[in-house]
This record gives structure tokens, C-alpha cells and sequence, in this order.
């Protein structure tokens, strides 16, 4: 048991990030059957002993006061503790400990947003795995207390942070800032009144498949055309995606980075919000790229609004138009920037275990491997996806290859999205 006392008390507002997502997290149903924790596992330096991983782990917790940061007054209000105890489990497999930490929800009243457990063999800790709350950290924000606890593993000082959670709500409530929210806003409008109408019907609620496609190749390509397109991967997926979803336009959700100054790349906390990019899937490869590009740059000048005006947005713009714009769709791009060299490993396709996520009727996730990318498609229509995986990754490899960039209306591979099953 860790032992907290001395450090900066503090409340105030929250965050564009932490209100998104409580937003999210409010439209969870009772039953649903996964959380949003992160994990994330780091070794422990040979001849380190518990007392160090202790001291560690105490000092990454006195850095980030988004580790120690409760919402009693939920919606409204973040308080950091000064002080307060942190148990750090000790297990036999990090197996083991993502099952001990993971598996539950994280109680954002009375608990900090960090777990802790030490990995131990022959009396010996090994590897310590950290669960942390969405509220604490995005994936970026994951990536840093992980670095951070190498470093502080082995020893080495590290500069205090820039910037603190309290500190960016107070900078997204200025004047300045509330004006870019509102024209975020606004642009958000016109997307959603020219978007396609969402598919009538109800999801099987037992029909939810996940599948998962690894790749060595695709990544490359994806490079390939984007150094060729003058745009990025992320991008190329984007418009990948599209195309398989059938021609013709679509909006596409995907994740907002968020980061612009040097402050916020290193501050732990969450600044991730979704962002709505409209998409034309009609005609060449390298077209539809073009197009989803400056799309997407046209969204990240827009990424910074209030989540919580996003529902009755929707609802206005349904009744203006008189059906409900389809944004159920979201292509969300976990990889690194940095990439190792293309692997040689075959392409494999193998199901997982899937969840049931709100509102959304396709989750394409893009993700690291080691050396390959697994593309991860979790929708509710098992038969297509196995189908959408394969014909997006032959594609991006096409097109990389120069081998065929035209699209046609058939080489739509997911299917009838109209709802019907």
C-alpha cells in the first residue's frame, strides 16, 4: 500500500476530453459487457526490487495529478487529491493482473484513475502492468505514464510536466476558445445535413461479430499512397474504408488527436473527441484519397467542441431534414507514428470475442502488431466481414502497386447496410 500526502488539493471544471468522455460513458447501457480502461505493461529493469517499483510507481503518481483526480459532482467537476493510498496487487502473470485490474469499471466518485499490479517470479517483480481510467488518460496520454515509469524504473529524473488537466480546462474557457468551439460546431452542422440518412432497423443484439485481419503489407501501402497523395496513412484508411462501405458519400467518425503545442503533446490527460469527416467513395483511388484529405483537414481545424452540444445538434439537424444523419460508422487509427520495417508474415483472418458498442453499427480499428497492422472490423453483420477486410487491404496494396486505383459501385464488400438482417 502506497502512502500519498503533501500534494496540490485542487477542483475546478473539466476538460473538453474528460466531458467527452462521461458523455460517452453515459450512453453505456447496464448490461454492456466491456469498459473503456487502458492498459499498458512495463518492464522492470533487471536487479530492481519492490521497494524501487514502490518508489516508482509513487513518483509517476505524484506527477500526474489526472492519476489522482476523482468526480464526485460528476459532469461538473474534477477535485484532485492532495492526499490519499494506492494498493499495488501483486500477481503471477500479467495475465493475471489485466484480469485483476481490467475487467471492472473504474468508480470515478471515490477512486483514483490508476491501478496497479507487479508481476513476480521467484520473488522477483518482473513487469508492472497499470490499468487506467479513460478519465485520466486518452491512448496518447496512456503512452506517456508508460514512458515515464521506464524512466523513473531506472532511476533517471524527469522534468515536471507543463501542463495539468486544471490548467487546459481553464485555457478551453476563454473567450478564444469558446468561439473556435462554436465554429466547430458550426461546421459540424453542415456536415450533418449533407450526410447520408441512417439505415432503418435494429441491431440483433446477439449478432455482433468481431473479426481481425494481420498484415504485414498493408501498412507500407498505406504509406506508399500517401507519400504519393501528399496526405497521410490515416487517411488512406479513411478513405479505404469508405470505398468499401460502397460508393457514394459517406461521414465517417473517427478520433481527433488534439495535441497542437509542446505543452499539450506532454500532458497526461485525455484530449481525444471524435471527428465527423464527410467522404465521397466515387471514381479513382487516388481521387477519393484526395478528397477524404482535405475533408479530414477541414475536420482537425474543427475537432475542439463542446461534446455535450453534439446530441441536441443531431436532433435539430434530424428534424430540419426530416431523417437522421448516419454517423454510425467510426475508423479509429490506433497505430504509431513510428513504424518498424514490413513484415514478411502472411495475411490471416481470425475471429475475436466481440462487445456491443453504443450507437455505432461498424468499428474499424487499425492497430500494431510488432511488425504488422491488424485492421479489427466489429459490426453486426458476420457474413461481410471477413469480406470488407480482405478487399480493403487488397486496395491499399493495389493501389500502392499501381495495379488497379478505379472504384466501381460493386466493389461494395459490406453488404446491405440497410438494417435489415
Amino acid at each position: 500500500m502506497l502512502t500519498f500526502g503533501g500534494m496540490r488539493f485542487a477542483r475546478g471544471p473539466l476538460t473538453l476530453g474528460q466531458r467527452n468522455v462521461l458523455e460517452s460513458l453515459s450512453q453505456r447501457s447496464a448490461d454492456a459487457d466491456h469498459t473503456d480502461n487502458l492498459d499498458r505493461v512495463v518492464p522492470v529493469p533487471p536487479r530492481t526490487d519492490m521497494g524501487e517499483v514502490s518508489a516508482a510507481v509513487h513518483a509517476l503518481v505524484r506527477r500526474h495529478e489526472t492519476l489522482r483526480t476523482r468526480f464526485p459532482a460528476g459532469a461538473r467537476e474534477q477535485v484532485v487529491d492532495g492526499a490519499g493510498m494506492l494498493t499495488i496487487r501483486l500477481c503471477g502473470s500479467v495475465e493475471e493482473a489485466r484480469a485483476a485490474l481490467c475487467a471492472e469499471p473504474f468508480d470515478i466518485v471515490g477512486e483514483w484513475g490508476i491501478r496497479v499490479a507487479a508481476v513476480c517470479r521467484d520473488s522477483r517483480p518482473r513487469s508492472v502492468v497499470l490499468c487506467l481510467s479513460p478519465l485520466a488518460v486518452d491512448a496518447w496520454a496512456a503512452n506517456l505514464v508508460a514512458d515515464d515509469l521506464r524512466v523513473l524504473l531506472r532511476g533517471a529524473e524527469r522534468p515536471d510536466p507543463m501542463l495539468q488537466p486544471l490548467a487546459q480546462a481553464a485555457a478551453e474557457s476563454t473567450s478564444d476558445s469558446r468561439c473556435g468551439q462554436a465554429e466547430a460546431l458550426a461546421h459540424l452542422r453542415k456536415v450533418l445535413l449533407v450526410a447520408p440518412p441512417e439505415p432503418q432497423g435494429v441491431a440483433d443484439p446477439g449478432g455482433w461479430r468481431l473479426g481481425e485481419l494481420r498484415s504485414g503489407t498493408v501498412d507500407p501501402a498505406a504509406r506508399a499512397v500517401a507519400t504519393r497523395c501528399a496526405t497521410t496513412a490515416a487517411v488512406v484508411y479513411l478513405a479505404a474504408a469508405a470505398i468499401g462501405l460502397g460508393a457514394g458519400p459517406h461521414v465517417l467518425r473517427t478520433v481527433a488527436h488534439n495535441r497542437l503545442t509542446p505543452a499539450e503533446m506532454s500532458c497526461v490527460a485525455p484530449f481525444a473527441l471524435d471527428m465527423f469527416v464527410p467522404v465521397d467513395a466515387s471514381g479513382e483511388f487516388d481521387a477519393v484519397v484526395g478528397r477524404t484529405g482535405d475533408a479530414y483537414r477541414e475536420a482537425s481545424r474543427h475537432s475542439r467542441y463542446d461534446p455535450g452540444a453534439v446530441r441536441p445538434l443531431v436532433d435539430e439537424v434530424t428534424e430540419t431534414r426530416g431523417s437522421r444523419p448516419d454517423l454510425s460508422v467510426l475508423v479509429h487509427d490506433l497505430r504509431a507514428s513510428a513504424r518498424p520495417p514490413a513484415g514478411s508474415a502472411a495475411t490471416t483472418f481470425r475471429w475475436r470475442e466481440p462487445c456491443r458498442p453504443p450507437e455505432l453499427r461498424w468499428c474499424l480499428a487499425i492497430a500494431d502488431d510488432g511488425d504488422v497492422v491488424t485492421l479489427s472490423l466489429l459490426a453486426n453483420e458476420r457474413a461481410s466481414i471477413p469480406e470488407f477486410l480482405h478487399g480493403m487491404a487488397r486496395l491499399i496494396v493495389a493501389a500502392a502497386d499501381r495495379v488497379t486505383t478505379v472504384v466501381q459501385p460493386q466493389a461494395q464488400w459490406c453488404g446491405d447496410r440497410s438494417g435489415k438482417r
